[in-house]
């Protein structure tokens, strides 16, 4: 018989091929088929650009920013009237902080207008999309020798505007593309096994086929990521011991409350020791990558994006969060005009890849603060740094200072505190107080709910009342996001 070493050889011999196959082959032809074209080719391209130095990527984005904008101003009839109000021509950008003469885009604005934001060509398109029985997002099948590629999709409506929009697959091929790159940061090949809780309820599960071609010619297991019950987490348990995949990908909280069923009722973790966990549709907060990393002993990293827009930036193995600036232009719009290399403010995105609906400007509703790379990897790319989360889930003290959901986060990573608290949530009162639901994890609350009262008193002026609600469970939203802060007045 063959020697142990010998066998594991073999199993990673056939492993190689098996995701070469799957990489290189059956994952970008059948997105080809799906009008979803050129994946492998852009993300050996974003391998390699990321090492470019800074001024030419910089050219890149401009001479890509500059094509979104002709773009827009011959096809986009939203945009060549907006350009035309405001006596705007792409002739009269000369650099990237050009853009800046154009007003930002909302999403009130895309909820409004958002067949007007459609380019001409696909107009006859739109009827087609939206009167399709496809759910949100899925890709029409054989799309790129179909007359009617357009896509209907609608973001999580996690900022309380959902918003409807339209893409004919290139933007989910720039997802993919700045995926693999991200993937190839922690050594991950492309066509590696892979789980990916995703938007979907464990009913969905038995009844579509394409979540079977996903995980054969993929090597892609996709679970359900929303409303999930103890029942649920056992069905994952057991589906990824089997697949024992090398990423596990998904919606932040249905990782993190994946990582908690495991560690709470003692399971086995064989065939459970991913390379990588990539979370993803919300922030992570310290406290859960803490507990991600203890269960689960890999990297761990975040991507920062929307549905819109895509995949914005991600996290690389030295921390820094990274932007996908070839396929994205990322900019603030500072509150004070100046546009200083330190400012924090809202963070403004720009489509730069070719797609039916760009976005130019568009507010992300987050705070942060975009800065040159110093990050020990010796990537190019951009780092997004200072980011606070949500402008509504920032709470402004009477003296100016800025309290973002890292600071609960943190606030609730003290050990006496997270022995006795399961799970919490801030909910800012209309009235300027704030009232914090608590879950507790035994009936010994009273000394961290003293230490909890005199930490926060230090950090809040006397004004603001600060009231504390007993409660047996805090869900996660229908988008399957769970919120840390919840703002009554923003909403």
């Amino acid at each position: 018989m063959p020697s142990l070493r010998v066998q594991d050889k073999e199993m990673q011999y056939f492993e190689r091929i098996n995701e070469y196959i799957a990489g290189n082959i059956l994952f970008p032809l059948s997105n080809y088929f799906l009008n979803r074209k050129n994946i492998l080719s852009n993300y050996k391209n974003l391998i390699e650009s990321e090492w470019y130095p800074e001024e030419r990527l910089r050219e890149m984005q401009l001479r890509k920013m500059i094509r979104t904008l002709e773009y827009a101003n011959s096809k986009i009839p939203y945009y060549m009237k907006v350009f035309k109000e405001i006596g705007f021509s792409p002739k009269d950008i000369k650099e990237i902080e050009d853009i800046r003469m154009l007003p930002p885009l909302s999403r009130q604005d895309v909820i409004d207008h958002h067949k007007e934001m459609v380019d001409v060509s696909f107009h006859d398109s739109i009827q087609f999309a939206d009167n399709s029985k496809r759910g949100a997002g899925e890709p029409v099948q054989f799309a790129r020798f179909r007359k009617h590629k357009l896509v209907r999709n609608t973001s999580s409506g996690s900022t309380g505007a959902p918003t409807v929009f339209y893409e004919d697959g290139s933007i989910t091929s720039s997802n993919w593309a700045n995926e693999m790159r991200m993937r190839s940061w922690y050594g991950i090949n492309p066509g590696a096994k892979e789980m990916r809780m995703a938007r979907i309820s464990t009913e969905f599960m038995p009844k579509n086929g394409t979540l079977l071609m996903r995980k054969y010619l993929w090597n892609q297991m996709i679970l359900p990521g929303t409303n999930l019950s103890g029942t649920d987490y056992e069905i994952c348990y057991e589906s990824v011991r089997k697949f024992s995949p090398k990423v596990f990908w998904g919606i932040t909280s249905a990782l993190t409350g994946f990582a908690e069923y495991v560690e709470n009722n003692g399971k086995v973790k064989s065939g459970l020791r991913p390379q990588l966990v990539i979370t993803w549709a919300a922030p992570l907060y310290e406290h859960e990558k803490r507990k991600l990393g203890r269960v689960f002993d890999c990297h761990i990293t975040n991507i920062y994006g929307t549905r819109e827009v895509g995949h914005i930036a991600a996290i690389c193995p030295y921390g820094s969060f990274h932007i996908n600036q070839e396929s994205l232009l990322v900019e603030t719009d500072d509150v004070d005009g100046d546009y200083g290399e330190d400012d924090v403010g809202e963070i403004l995105v720009t489509t730069l890849e070719k797609t039916p609906m760009p976005f130019i400007r568009y507010r992300m509703g987050d705070v942060g603060r975009i800065v040159p790379s110093d990050c020990s990897c010796g990537r190019s790319l951009q780092v997004m740094k200072d980011f606070l989360g949500r402008t509504g889930e920032i709470f402004i003290t009477r003296d100016g200072r800025m309290i973002s959901p890292n600071f609960w986060c943190r606030t609730f990573m003290n050990d006496r505190i997270a022995r006795a608290f399961k799970r919490f949530q801030v909910i800012y009162r209309r009235d300027g107080n704030i009232c914090i639901k608590l879950v507790r994890k035994g009936n010994n609350s009273h000394e961290a709910e003293y230490l909890l009262k005199e930490f926060l008193k230090k950090n809040f002026d006397y004004d603001t009342k600060i009231g504390f609600e007993y409660v047996e469970k805090i869900g996660s939203q229908t988008s399957g996001k769970y919120q840390v802060v919840v703002n009554e007045a923003k909403e």
